[in-house]
């Protein structure tokens, strides 16, 4: 399966124009304008990796027009591609959204260890945690798409050991928050770490639910500030 040729590279047989005064000034303006033809053909030079450039463009889709309402052709218009061309790569939409999630959250596991790793008190630690995994507002990006891939899961298993691993890594890394809390006498101790941190991050996706669905009072502060305590096992104010 090849993709559809560029209309830009199709011979029409007539001759090109010679260039005036002007159009090579012109073509440079093509080429530096985002989401022009010529643009797109430099990225392709430019960025091996495709489905990566893919992948970006449909981030910025799906901030701008919402993961339920992105389109092929919104993705494809971002990348500087056919829409014929994106499909060549993901074959459907539900498989750019489910791949754009997998992006994010790896990407955001970078940043999670990375910012973590420089907070030395626990309790921080605990805060930052619950603001890393928590939706920042009823409109967050990934956690509209976890929505939406929840509501069409996908069916391969790689993809689903991957999410699983996802999850894994949220457990394990506020795990080793409370370990080394405790350990340091500035956390109680609550049993079974790993398990504890399993139902806070449970206890974060209900939260997560209500702050995307707007409901009254729910808004990211209140639910950092629930998922805070709950981490730490203290009781409600």
């Amino acid at each position: 399966m090849t993709a559809e040729p560029d209309p830009a590279h199709r011979t029409t047989g007539t001759r090109p124009p010679e260039d005036g005064p002007g159009t090579a000034e012109a073509r440079r303006t093509e080429k530096a304008r985002p989401g022009s033809r010529a643009a797109g053909a430099a990225v392709r030079l430019e960025r091996p990796d495709v489905r990566a450039h893919v992948l970006r463009a449909a981030l910025l889709a799906i901030d701008e027009v919402g993961p339920e309402r992105v389109r092929i052709r919104d993705i494809a218009e971002r990348a500087g591609m056919s829409s014929g061309h994106v499909m060549y790569y993901f074959g459907k939409r539900d498989r750019i959204l489910v791949s754009t999630l997998l992006l994010s959250e790896d990407e955001l596991a970078e940043r999670r260890t990375a910012e973590l790793a420089g907070v030395a008190d626990p309790r921080r630690a605990v805060v930052r945690f619950a603001q890393l995994y928590l939706p920042v507002s009823a409109t967050d990006v990934r956690w509209r798409l976890w929505a939406q891939v929840i509501a069409r899961p996908p069916q391969d298993e790689e993809t689903l050991a991957r999410i699983a691993g996802f999850t894994g890594t949220w457990v394990r890394e506020l795990a080793g928050i409370l370990t080394r809390g405790a350990a340091a006498g500035l956390l109680r101790p609550l049993g079974d770490a790993e398990e504890h941190a399993g139902r806070a991050c449970r206890i974060m996706d209900s939260l997560a639910s209500d702050v995307l669905l707007g409901l009254p009072g729910c808004d990211a502060a209140w639910a950092r500030d629930q998922a805070v305590r709950a981490i730490l096992d203290e009781p409600s104010r």
